[in-house]
């Protein structure tokens, strides 16, 4: 039986996930102060601590929230503790987001959790309802697109929610009111995947790769998401291929560039300056090596998890050593 003062939300859709998630701390917040408001990292936290946590009443005011955030163990026992010792004016909210790559799986260890919380999904949009949230977010920001450079605007910089409001933003500011066009998405968008590395292409090609491998730490750290890291990267290396073949035979504008390679025009604004450097032998053993370090990770020789991601962080590495030559 689930409790009214208990609540669950889980799903591979991060962005909508931490949007539901930062309209409750804000609301909360607003009503109620922060001081009644507590986030704890399920990471290190045992059951004990969270049920001494819950069990205090508000600080002057009618409400006090509690969020976990993360997989936390919790056995059938510990389940009923929490249901019985959570204070009258105490809300528990658990939020725990699923590797969007895998499918939708809930963590066996909350599966008594999930019996005693209100639990409220959030699942990757399907095409047709991405488009219409493309949509209404156009319209908060007074624009409006027509379906082709809609289409072309997905097409370019993939169906992650976060990436795409960033860009929706950023060319309905260009736009000035206009009906967003082609034109407009090809001139500003950002391409799936280029957005992390755009920063690391730069230092490559600038032979700082020691300081390109520090970059690419920051960002495990700040997102913990290194799979994604390693799709960016080979995504990143197939784009500079193509980019570095016609950049040989002369041709070094990005608009002429995205035209004969056949890559959206910010990518090849952004890896132009790492293929100019690159030598043939270099790129050579640069795509040998990342292609080779794909198929071992696929086929079992090299072994990563999402749990145990130690060795794709190596894998990582290794490939951007290759770029010092």
């Amino acid at each position: 039986m689930t409790h009214p003062q208990i609540f669950l939300f889980s799903g591979q859709n991060h962005f909508a996930l931490l949007e539901e998630k930062r309209r409750w701390k804000q609301n909360f917040a607003e009503k109620h102060g922060e001081e009644n408001l507590m986030v704890m990292d399920s990471k290190n936290l045992v059951m004990r601590e969270l049920l001494d946590e819950i069990s205090i009443a508000p600080f002057i005011s009618g409400n006090r929230l509690v969020i976990v955030e993360g997989i936390i163990k919790c056995s059938k026992d510990e389940a009923k503790k929490l249901s019985e010792q959570i204070h009258s004016q105490t809300i528990l909210l658990f939020v725990v987001q699923i590797d969007p790559s895998k499918k939708y799986k809930f963590p066996a260890s909350m599966k008594e959790i999930d019996k005693i919380a209100e639990h409220k999904q959030f699942p990757i949009l399907t095409r047709s309802r991405l488009m219409q949230w493309i949509d209404d977010e156009l319209r908060k920001e007074g624009g409006t697109i027509t379906p082709e450079a809609r289409e072309l605007l997905l097409e370019i910089s993939g169906e992650d929610q976060g990436m795409l409001l960033q860009e929706i933003k950023k060319i309905c500011l260009y736009a000035n009111g206009d009906t967003i066009n082609k034109s407009h998405v090809l001139d500003l968008a950002v391409t799936a995947g280029e957005y992390e590395v755009w920063r690391l292409m730069d230092l490559l090609g600038e032979g700082k790769v020691e300081e390109g491998i520090k970059y690419v730490e920051s960002l495990i750290r700040r997102s913990d998401n290194v799979y994604g890291l390693w799709t960016s990267l080979m995504w990143t290396v197939s784009q500079l291929v193509l980019i570095w073949s016609v950049v040989q035979n002369g041709t070094t504008h990005p608009a002429a560039v995205c035209r004969d390679a056949g890559v959206p025009f910010p990518t090849a604004r952004a890896l132009i300056p790492c293929a100019r450097k690159l030598k043939k032998e270099s790129l050579t053993r640069i795509v040998s090596l990342v292609a080779d370090m794909d198929k071992d990770l696929k086929t079992g020789v090299l072994r990563a998890s999402v749990e145990s991601p130690e060795e794709l962080k190596a894998v990582i590495d290794r490939c951007l050593m290759e770029f010092a030559g």
